[in-house]
């Protein structure tokens, strides 16, 4: 079996996704991960959220939060690394005692193996070069 960019029939190749974000949102609709925004004004200086939720059935669903500020580039970055926490370490999450991790604006070196390394070849295989996909994960603490 080739890779996802090999086949002319797999979303990331449809000639109507234009840019790597909407590859990236075509990738998670089909993996059957909600993508939704969050307000910047509610992030808490945050650039993501990535988790484990329940559908109205009460069934179990990944979701990645994105702060509606970001840029393209940066938004695209967020996604690759939150379907990648998700994809390839979804254990990260048993940190947080509610199953959602933030994802931090600030980028880190990027990472040569872990949720960095993954996102950056989905990054890549959905048209982007980035300086890094590599995000610190953080726990987030409910108000008092």
């Amino acid at each position: 079996m080739g890779e996802p960019a090999d086949d002319p029939d797999a979303s990331v190749n449809d000639p109507l996704l234009t840019t790597p974000v909407a590859r990236l949102m075509a990738l998670a609709m089909e993996t059957n991960v909600r993508v939704f925004d969050v307000p910047a004004a509610h992030s808490a200086g945050l650039a993501g959220l990535v988790g484990l939720g329940s559908d109205a059935a009460g069934e179990p669903r990944c979701m990645i939060g994105l702060t509606d500020d970001l840029d393209d580039d940066l938004r695209a970055d967020v996604l690759s690394f939150g379907l990648a926490v998700l994809v390839g370490t979804p254990d990260l999450l048993d940190e947080s005692p509610d199953g959602v991790l933030g994802i931090s604006r600030e980028r880190l070196p990027q990472h040569d193996n872990g949720p960095g390394n993954l996102a950056w070849h989905i990054l890549q295989t959905c048209g982007r070069e980035s300086p890094s996909t590599t995000f610190r994960l953080l726990i987030i603490q409910p108000d008092r």
